[in-house]
């Protein structure tokens, strides 16, 4: 409206007096128009630097276009969210969504992730770290560096007691897991997959902090039963490891028996879920 104003032309002055005051409605719009600026650029800058810290899609400094896939995993470092920080945050981050799932938060290694709570779709881990050959079972494999100490900790004290486990399978992004439920849907259908495998978003391997453990070339149902299976339920949880769907818990977890699965959570709250007879579904909801 000022600069709307300020291109009228002015009516004729009469007299020296008139005249004085025909240029303060223009000088007084041209204030105002500058204030009005001002006060714009002050709140999109503000706005600007909010927004620079970074969300949910990865670590801060990511490409944002980037996909889960397409992102180079970091080289080591201290992940940001520990278990006892994370604590607090582990309780869903916002109503169902059109689906009917809820999106909990990226980074946080204590929510819940099951059939109703999902990660977003562009989440990455943060302090992803490649795992060494003599522990993977297959090509390149990365867990959050957390996650990692603990696991490598684990598996040389299994190795003390005569056991070399390896991983089978550790962080998968978004679209490598929508490409394994697939998988598992076309060989059985999706009643059975729905059984065994994540629908994307869903999968606690998004995390970063997940691993699929075998021995001996004896991997998912073949590990099952077997003596390192049974080292595994009996000591992970010392070393911040959970297993996630236990035998006879599917009615709870809405998954089947899988010995070979086992997740990070710190050894404290490890600690918590050993002695409170749930499973980490249950205890991560309560």
């Amino acid at each position: 409206m000022a600069d709307t104003r300020a291109r009228q032309r002015p009516r004729r002055a009469v007299g020296k007096k008139a005249g004085s005051r025909s240029w303060q409605p223009i000088f007084t719009g041209g204030v105002l128009a500058l204030a009005v600026s001002l006060v714009v650029f002050v709140l999109v800058a503000a706005d600007s630097l909010g927004d620079s810290g970074g969300g949910s899609g990865g670590p801060v400094g990511a490409d944002p276009t980037a996909t889960a896939d397409s992102a180079t995993p970091g080289s080591g470092g201290g992940a940001t969210a520990t278990a006892t920080e994370a604590s607090a945050s582990s309780t869903p981050t916002s109503a169902p969504g059109a689906d009917g799932s809820i999106v909990v938060a990226c980074g946080d290694i204590l929510v819940p992730l099951d059939k109703q709570h999902r990660l977003p779709a562009d989440c990455i881990p943060p302090g992803l770290t490649q795992l060494s050959a003599d522990i993977s079972a297959q090509g390149a494999q990365y867990l959050r560096a957390d996650a990692l100490a603990a696991l490598e900790e684990m598996f040389a004290a299994a190795r003390k007691d005569g056991f070399q486990l390896q991983v089978n399978s550790s962080y998968r992004s978004y679209d490598t897991q929508a490409a394994t439920y697939d998988y598992w849907v076309s060989l059985y259908g999706r009643e059975q997959a729905d059984r065994t495998s994540a629908r994307p978003g869903h999968s606690e391997h998004q995390l970063g902090t997940t691993a699929d453990v075998g021995a001996g070339g004896r991997f998912l149902e073949d590990f099952t039963g077997s003596e390192e299976a049974r080292w595994l339920a009996g000591n992970s949880w010392k070393f911040g490891f959970i297993i996630s769907y236990p035998e006879g818990k599917e009615d709870i977890t809405g998954y089947a028996y899988e010995p070979w699965h086992v997740r990070f959570v710190g050894r404290d709250v490890a600690a918590q879920v050993k002695s409170s007879g749930r499973t980490l579904r249950e205890f991560l909801l309560k």
